[in-house]
């Protein structure tokens, strides 16, 4: 049985390693939407999902108000990101 080494890039910064798989994903999609979004996120001042007191406050006061969600609107949300 013939044994090898894992192959690995050595000397390559955690960065660098990052940015490759970014770039490689970016390749493999075609998905217009999906690449505004990225490009809206790494260009952008704001950190994603960061809201202000005030405005987390109304997005829990409307989520507990709208109750319970069925399976097929759970299904059609996770659906989006092909999960």
């Amino acid at each position: 049985m013939k044994v090898s080494e894992p192959t690995a890039n050595y000397g390559v910064s955690n960065i660098q390693g990052l940015k490759n798989r970014i770039i490689a994903s970016i390749d493999k999609t075609d998905d217009e939407g999906k690449l505004q979004e990225c490009l809206e996120v790494l260009t952008g001042n704001d950190i994603p999902c960061v809201f202000s007191d005030e405005e987390f406050e109304n997005i829990l006061m409307e989520a507990e108000a709208s109750g319970y969600t069925s399976e097929e609107e759970v299904k059609a949300m996770f659906a989006k990101w092909k999960l």
